[in-house]
């Protein structure tokens, strides 16, 4: 049965691992379970998988707690991903050329050959249009996936974890928005509202708050949905950002501070492309 399986977003983040696991019902999202895994310092360093072996150990009984029948949606750090435009193929391309026209294209954009990137790309509708490219390292890419084999985890989806914020918004009913920002100790991530969102990363460093980072955006409070990893008062004039909202029931105990699992709740309940 379709429902029986959970889909299960895991946001992995240098000093912790977050997973909401939860299964589609006639009423909703229910929740399944969630859990919050630290990990020791030095495990990521700059969105990079340092410590193999660390990593795979934290995840190691995490694994034996999963049913058999579970969907895995899994964060790429944004930082590691870069999206870029690039003119649409010609159409009349059949599928391989035109794969072949886009890798080239997005290796050339990013000084490297094909064969060191993964990348993925949303169409446009409008030939005049470009297609919007998402491309990591391939080195990035296959140690997490090598990592995440070593316990038997094989993610449908690793996406940047920035690019799941805008399956909150229809759930969490904010429409009237123009950005979901999520921020974590030392960055922001955001996403737009449009058809074909665009997302990102910011450093504190450089965006220090949330009134600088809509100064950069150009927008205004009242159009910006907010939540934060660490408990912070929500800042006048801006949108709550819960991801629970996207759920319609719930298996207690609740996380104290729910705004640690916004990425992960995201994953989960996003659309998988088959």
């Amino acid at each position: 049965m379709m429902f029986a399986t959970w889909q299960i977003g895991l946001d992995i983040q240098h000093e912790s691992i977050r997973a909401v696991a939860v299964q589609r019902q006639r009423q909703g999202w229910q929740l399944r379970h969630w859990w919050e895994l630290p990990l020791p310092e030095g495990t990521f360093r700059d969105g990079l998988l340092i410590d193999a072996e660390t990593f795979t150990n934290v995840l190691l009984d995490w694994r034996k707690e999963l049913p058999v029948r579970h969907q895995l949606r899994v964060s790429f750090p944004t930082q590691r991903t870069l999206q870029r435009p690039i003119p649409a193929p010609d159409k009349r391309l059949a599928e391989p050329a035109s794969d072949a026209y886009i890798a080239s294209a997005t290796a050339r954009q990013l000084q490297m050959t094909p064969a060191q990137l993964c990348w993925d790309y949303l169409a446009s509708q409008d030939v005049a249009e470009p297609h919007l490219i998402i491309a990591a390292r391939q080195m990035d890419v296959a140690a997490l996936i090598k990592s995440l084999a070593a316990v038997q985890l094989y993610p449908a989806t690793l996406t940047p974890g920035a690019s799941a914020l805008p399956a909150l918004m229809a759930p969490c009913h904010l429409g009237k928005c123009e950005y979901l920002v999520h921020r974590e100790g030392n960055h922001w991530l955001w996403a737009s509202t449009e058809t074909t969102p665009r997302w990102g990363w910011a450093d504190t460093h450089a965006v220090p708050t949330i009134i600088d980072w809509c100064q950069q955006f150009k927008t205004e409070p009242e159009k910006v949905a907010l939540s934060f990893a660490r408990p912070e008062p929500l800042p006048t004039g801006f949108l709550q950002l819960d991801a629970w909202s996207a759920l319609s029931r719930f298996q207690p105990p609740l996380p104290r501070h729910g705004g640690i699992f916004t990425v992960a709740i995201g994953l989960a309940i996003g659309r998988v492309s088959r």
